[in-house]
């Protein structure tokens, strides 16, 4: 795997290299090129009993770094992170690590990726826009071993019915698309390229889905999208920053 940058985060209250979580939680690595991803992520599992996130990441070369120091249970990422392949260091992680538990949390929707990653050893591929208590329970599965599938994946089986954000909220349908690239962590510039619109038109329609949802900005409607933001006392704050660990000079 390549070498680490600095965008990676440890938990406040670890260490690099130990154990200083309690015993029997779920110690989680999430990896996403969306910081708000990881914010998401925290803050849901931060309502369930057993998991910890003890390290997020928003590139490959990082995520790589923090598997191999803290051995984490399980490792949540997307299928595609800053232009690198998911499952790609889900393979490695096999290799490297295979006691953990891989889960893609995407929001692509295709049978045939969610083969690809089961066949690369992946425990869940699993959609973003998932409610928060189908995504714990599958995260539940992942977590034991199991391999698990989004059943709402390709649309062909029905899973579970949740609230619409877009039902819910009034959304329109140009919104409701806005909203799942919100979701999937892009910025009004990538957003606009790909619904091919400008950026002030996207803007526009952000600031539309704040209003509707009651959102403060984009980590706060994540957050209600991903059903996290109506636990009373819940505030999602970035973990700090670590520097890359360093490579010895060889002698």
């Amino acid at each position: 795997m390549p070498g680490g940058g600095p965008a990676a985060t440890l938990a406040r209250g670890g260490a690099v290299g130990g154990r200083p979580w309690p015993a029997g939680l779920v110690r989680t690595v999430v990896v996403d090129e969306a910081e708000l991803m990881h914010l998401a992520v925290r803050a849901l599992l931060s309502t369930v009993p057993g998991y910890t996130v003890v390290a997020s990441a928003c590139r490959v070369g990082d995520a790589a770094q923090l598997i191999r120091r803290l051995r984490p249970d399980l490792l949540i990422c997307d299928i595609d992170i800053a232009g690198e392949s998911g499952i790609g260091l889900c393979q490695w992680v096999r290799q490297t690590c295979p006691a953990t538990g891989m889960a893609i949390l995407t929001s692509r929707d295709e049978p045939l990726l969610a083969q690809s990653a089961l066949t690369a050893g992946v425990h869940g591929y699993l959609l973003k826009d998932s409610a928060p208590e189908d995504l714990t329970a599958y995260l539940d599965e992942v977590a034991t071993g199991m391999r698990v599938v989004d059943q709402r994946l390709g649309r062909s089986r029905r899973g579970a019915h949740r609230t619409d954000p877009a039902d819910e909220f009034g959304l329109s349908r140009r919104e409701r698309q806005v909203l799942g690239e919100v979701l999937a962590g892009l910025d009004n510039e990538r957003i606009a390229g790909r619904l091919g619109l400008s950026e002030d038109t996207v803007s526009s329609h952000v600031q539309a889905i704040f209003g509707k949802l009651g959102a403060r900005d984009r980590a706060h409607a994540v957050a209600l999208a991903l059903g996290t933001a109506a636990v009373e006392g819940q505030h999602l704050y970035p973990a700090p920053q670590i520097p890359a660990r360093r490579r010895p000079p060889s002698r």
